[in-house]
């Protein structure tokens, strides 16, 4: 389902497991309030999306204490599901991995989020935040630097968003 948004919104920013995870591990709400007020307005604002892939993703995880699986129960509705688009990306997503890597991650017994994380991005023009390797083949950020997509990690993130820690 694409992105409700409105004329002169700011930028929209899809969210990886990994993110989110170095949010919990590494800016913790009461030591970093202004990170986390941050983050609640842009998911108020509908800037900070994820996909219901990278739900799948923390729901499998064996996350001490549950802290992702809390915020993303807490936050359901910033995973948004697969639509047409992001099915016709697929195809060309699936292209720029090493078919021995893709095959696999799809067959792995748990989801694996990236390529519809990459997907969304694509079709809703997203910026993706992930803590991923920019430098590693078969990860998000040069697969998506190769389709286009502009790939952040969580400093850059706040520097964008001019957050002060």
């Amino acid at each position: 389902m694409p992105i409700k948004r409105t004329l002169f919104t700011n930028e929209i920013y899809t969210i990886d497991m990994s993110s989110i995870k170095e949010l919990h591990d590494r800016y913790p709400k009461n030591l970093f309030p202004t990170i986390w007020q941050h983050i609640a307005s842009l998911i108020q604002n509908a800037q900070l999306v994820s996909h219901i892939e990278v739900q799948r993703e923390i729901k499998n995880t064996n996350y001490p204490t549950d802290k992702l699986l809390l915020w993303s129960n807490k936050n359901k509705k910033i995973f948004l599901g697969i639509d047409a688009c992001q099915t016709s990306k697929i195809p060309l997503i699936k292209s720029k991995y090493n078919l021995g890597e893709w095959q696999n991650k799809m067959n792995r017994p748990g989801p694996w989020a990236d390529p519809y994380l990459i997907a969304m991005a694509i079709c809703e023009s997203a910026i993706i935040i992930t803590q991923e390797s920019k430098t590693k083949a078969n990860r998000i950020p040069p697969i998506a630097k190769e389709l286009g997509v502009k790939t952040l990690n969580l400093l850059e993130f706040f520097q964008e968003l001019k957050i002060k820690l």
